[in-house]
């Protein structure tokens, strides 16, 4: 008879891509999850992996499988959601996060998390909008709190806050506190995205409404993009929460453009495949925690 675990076992194996990280993520050894994945294939008449390939690739009928498995999964945990006492809620949440929400107010989400749910564990990652999609999308997380720049059909998208960002520079750059467009242009603007690409959702901000720095510089991180911009390399779009305390603290100023700065949109994103009601009540935590206007050290 399939058991919960062969189902939870079957799709770690898929979601993650080896038995090795499927067998870390259940807490488990590798060993003793081939055992349960064989087990669990003889109840089938006909393979469920392609064993010709390296990786973990699914048949025809191990898709119709793990598609009937997730399901079931589903179920249950909307049934202990709703039935059951939440301190018995026993389960990992994989819970990707961009590195603003990180710095803002994912502290007290988790508290609240931990609070409604004392044995949850939470296995946090943090990264870019793109790549946490892509992880979500791979069945490496559960939840995602991203921008809402990004764009799928196959999962649900929850609308959390918004996060306002300003212009700032360091004390001493030689430019007024306010700028008309044509001198904004003129600088070197300082913006977080892909520095191989040179893609971000500010740069877009800023085509939109047909502004076109001379120079643009992109930079992965929120703070070593404040660094930079502290150290006078340029004009830097930061995040109001986060530049507050170090304009407070003298190590930069704010610089005012006609167009004001972006407002960016923050959703969570669930997989409709594996969405159940506990990952909407994680959402809903979400929404009522949601707070860009703060930093996570209270500036």
């Amino acid at each position: 008879m399939t058991t919960f675990r062969e189902l939870e076992a079957f799709v770690a194996v898929v979601d993650l891509g080896t038995f090795e990280r499927a067998a870390r993520s259940l807490g488990t050894s590798q060993s003793n999850i081939s055992r349960v994945i064989s087990g669990f294939e003889e109840a089938f008449d006909k393979p469920l992996f392609n064993r010709e390939q390296r990786a973990v690739r699914l048949t025809m009928e191990g898709q119709e499988v793990l598609r009937l498995a997730r399901g079931i999964l589903r179920h249950r945990a909307n049934l202990t959601e709703r039935f059951g006492h939440p301190d018995l809620v026993s389960s990992t949440l994989r819970l990707g996060v961009t590195e603003l929400v990180a710095l803002t107010w994912l502290g007290r989400f988790l508290a609240e998390l931990r609070q409604k749910y004392p044995r949850l564990r939470v296995e946090p990652q943090v990264g870019s909008s793109s790549s946490l999609h892509t992880l979500l999308r791979n069945g490496q997380l559960d939840v995602a709190i991203v921008l809402s720049a990004i764009r799928t059909t196959e999962m649900a998208r929850l609308p959390l806050g918004v996060a306002r960002f300003g212009w700032y520079c360091a004390p001493d750059l030689p430019t007024s506190a306010g700028l008309s467009l044509a001198e904004f242009e003129r600088h070197t603007v300082l913006l977080q995205g892909d520095a191989r690409t040179g893609v971000s959702v500010s740069s877009k901000w800023l085509l939109d409404r047909n502004v076109q720095p001379t120079n643009t510089v992109h930079i992965d991180s929120l703070v070593a993009l404040a660094g930079i911009c502290a150290a006078g390399l340029g004009l830097g779009c930061l995040p109001s929460a986060i530049a507050r305390g170090l304009v407070q603290n003298g190590t930069l100023r704010e610089v005012e453009i006609p167009i004001g700065g972006p407002e960016l949109e923050y959703i969570a994103l669930i997989r409709i495949d594996a969405i159940s009601n506990f990952h909407r009540t994680v959402a809903a935590l979400a929404h009522q925690q949601c707070n860009f206007q703060a930093s996570f050290y209270g500036a």
